[in-house]
């Protein structure tokens, strides 16, 4: 009963005003009209200026949330993330339009990148330039200053407040996120190989004043700075676990195009963090840099940290890009090589390494004939190893035999010019035998071409015999 009769004065009272509407003449509906229109846009200002209605986006709730419990909670949204001025402000209005109809419509992403410019942060109720570039800071024990910094261009990263600043992860609204400054100072140029930042490790730490003790060993910082010892070099040598690279595909996250596009570094950091509020991680990857776990025996002792192509002389004979080829000369390739065969295909059984020092208690992998049964017809490699080495062997000690005649013809040749040419010779063929025994397979890697190459030393003999 109660609820009909507010229904029936409702309707009374909406009847009463259309009445009186009706009532009105046309320019006292235009004044009322743009009088409703005012009051609608100043309280639309208002509401939307209010944190709260930040939060009435889901997406924004964590944001929020942070906020709230951050030493900036006292500070409205609006006097960061718009910029100061009349023109900034309607921008960001207009902006915020924008983002509301995209709420709307469901064209919200599930986290949104937020650039808040240096002119809000250097508001003079806020933080002041002299007071940021006249501290020495110690973070975490690591010696900053925002003068070195601040307004820098790095490979096209112009560094602002919000670069170091920002909300990537956790319950801070924004916190100092050190794996920018990692990328930073680690990051290497792609034409020279040199980082682009150039600083060592005591531009950010101090020496370590104290003596360490390691059972046996004492560790004094201060005499080995002495000796102009470098840390990444030596002891600290795996403190940065992983190097600022851009993989080919990580583009393809946000485009439909891979880094080809755009080769050209400056053009990228310029477009992605000028431009746009990207973080580094997004292409870079996390890059950690301090204290790791003790690395293992094996890993201290990576042989590849001194011996590099160890075994060239057999890559460069089953590739065929022999330092002895002329570029005119077709290139004979090893039918495993095409088939895409490696090294483990043929090496096969583990035995005891043999030295004639004890330097080694591992296995190395030999390659057996019984290997090529695994491809080809049982008995295959028993019946043509031997077959390509004994001739790969004749061949070669025939060249053999006949350079070392022609070692002895140098020898006893009174006429220089033709002496030298016959030592250049020699030079030339013993180069060629000296890869093939160093190749040790004696044509097995590649029949064709080791057969090719003994051939060639063999003809430029015989042009000087």
């Amino acid at each position: 009963m109660v609820k009909n009769e507010i229904m029936r004065y409702i309707r009374a009272i909406f009847k009463s005003v259309i009445n009186v509407l009706r009532q009105l003449n046309w320019r006292a509906k235009l004044l009322l009209i743009l009088l409703a229109i005012a009051v609608f846009s100043a309280g639309s200002i208002v509401v939307t200026g209010q944190p709260s209605f930040c939060n009435s986006c889901h997406i924004m709730n964590s944001y929020y949330d942070s906020w709230q419990t951050s030493s900036h909670s006292n500070v409205n949204c609006l006097d960061c993330h718009l910029q100061p001025g009349f023109a900034g402000y309607i921008k960001g209005k207009i902006n915020g339009l924008a983002q509301a109809v995209d709420c709307m419509v469901g064209r919200v992403g599930t986290k949104p990148n937020a650039t808040v410019e240096d002119t809000s942060c250097m508001r003079s109720e806020c933080h002041s330039s002299q007071e940021l570039i006249s501290a020495n800071i110690d973070y975490e024990g690591i010696k900053f200053s925002h003068n070195n910094h601040i307004t820098k261009v790095v490979d096209g990263i112009r560094i602002s407040c919000g670069t170091c600043h920002s909300h990537f992860s956790g319950d801070e609204h924004f916190t100092v996120n050190n794996e920018v400054c990692f990328t930073c100072h680690f990051l290497k140029s792609d034409e020279s190989g040199e980082r682009l930042v150039q600083t060592g490790c005591r531009d950010c730490h101090e020496v370590p004043g104290n003596v360490i003790e390691r059972g046996l060993v004492t560790v004094d910082h201060a005499e080995y700075v002495t000796y102009s010892a470098t840390c990444e070099d030596s002891c600290h040598k795996r403190e940065i676990e992983k190097i600022s690279e851009v993989s080919d595909s990580v583009c393809l996250n946000c485009h439909s195009f891979g880094k080809e596009r755009q080769a050209d570094s400056v053009k990228l950091h310029e477009s992605h963090t000028n431009h746009e509020k990207v973080e580094c991680f997004a292409c870079h990857g996390k890059i950690s840099h301090g204290q790791t776990k003790v690395a293992s025996v094996s890993e201290m002792m990576d042989c590849r940290n001194c011996h590099s192509d160890t075994h060239q002389v057999q890559r460069i004979i089953y590739t065929t890009k022999h330092p002895m080829q002329d570029e005119n000369t077709q290139l004979v390739l090893s039918p495993m090589f095409l088939t895409h065969v490696e090294c483990s295909g043929c090496h096969i059984e583990r035995v005891a390494k043999h030295s004639p020092t004890l330097d080694s208690l591992g296995t190395v992998a030999k390659a057996v004939p019984g290997a090529c049964d695994n491809c080809h017809e049982e008995g295959t490699g028993e019946r043509y190893i031997p077959f390509w080495q004994g001739k790969i062997k004749g061949l070669y000690e025939q060249v053999r035999q006949r350079l070392d005649k022609l070692d002895e013809q140098a020898k006893l040749e009174r006429d220089e010019k033709h002496a030298q040419r016959l030592h250049d010779v020699i030079s030339n063929a013993r180069s060629i035998l000296d890869s093939v025994t160093s190749d040790g397979s004696w044509g097995v890697h590649n029949f064709k071409y080791t057969e090719a190459l003994l051939l060639k030393a063999n003809k430029i003999i015989i042009e000087v015999e």
